[in-house]
């Protein structure tokens, strides 16, 4: 598994990044090839691993199809084999959905498999699509928009209770589109570093919010004071979905992390 220090910051890691098997452009070999390219240290690549707890989800049309967790982890370890060196690591990851009602089976069939570390993310708020497009977002009032927030919340809450994520993915994603207030949820995203920190979890500073509606990076600068309070350890990841984007933001970030406290 992936394991990060608060004392020894991650800095030339990416591990938060997508290929054209879930909803990335590029392929896996494209984006392995240029995160070396870009002088990374370790690259991890981590497509969207979703199991819906019944039907009626759209994830078919966004994650890794269920059935090419084989071949993606055979090739996942060919690349290693020829790209790894003294100065480049190549790790194979998923990012997997949380949902109350399976996530015992969901990890439980992940054992077996030869993965490095899995990120808890949580894109959907019952069957809504956190951020799957703005025009889902615009018809709602305060109030249903305020319910989807609760409901994503208590969600991550769940993510960061799991010992088996090596850190939480995007934790403010609501406000991708800029469609809602989030400092409104202020007190249950500290509730959620509140179990990050109990479980000895991390968080990511995820560099894409910058290039969204939102342009603030994931989570806000106020939650990044209050995990470094909490001594939570932060990895910058580009969530990258091309190969051009590995790093992208990174400089920025790790300004971001000091101003916050953090000894990058």
């Amino acid at each position: 598994m992936l394991k990060l220090s608060y004392d020894v910051p991650s800095k030339g890691y990416s591990c938060h990044n997508h290929s054209n098997l879930s909803d990335g452009d590029s392929t896996l070999e494209e984006m392995c090839r240029a995160a070396k390219a870009a002088g990374l240290k370790v690259f991890g690549l981590s497509d969207h691993w979703v199991v819906p707890p019944e039907d009626g989800y759209d994830s078919c049309l966004w994650s890794m199809d269920l059935s090419r967790l084989d071949s993606y982890i055979s090739a996942m370890q060919k690349m290693k084999n020829e790209l790894d060196d003294e100065n480049f690591t190549l790790k194979t990851a998923l990012e997997v959905d949380f949902f109350f009602e399976n996530i015992d089976s969901v990890l439980k069939n992940l054992e077996g498999y030869p993965l490095d570390y899995l990120i808890g993310s949580v894109h959907y708020s019952g069957k809504f699509g956190i951020d799957t497009d703005i025009t889902l977002w615009e018809p709602l009032t305060e109030d249903e928009k305020e319910d989807i927030c609760e409901i994503y919340w208590q969600k991550l809450l769940g993510a960061a209770q799991r010992k088996e994520f090596s850190f939480i993915g995007h934790p403010d994603l609501p406000k991708k589109f800029n469609t809602i207030n989030s400092k409104k949820y202020f007190p249950h995203a500290l509730k959620v570093l509140d179990a990050v920190a109990e479980n000895n979890g991390a968080i990511e500073l995820n560099t894409s919010g910058w290039f969204k509606p939102c342009a603030e990076q994931y989570p806000a600068f106020d939650l990044l004071q209050a995990a470094n309070a909490r001594k939570i350890p932060v990895i910058v990841n580009a969530d990258a979905h091309n190969a051009a984007d590995v790093a992208r933001g990174f400089e920025q970030a790790y300004m971001l992390l000091r101003e916050a406290g953090y000894n990058y």
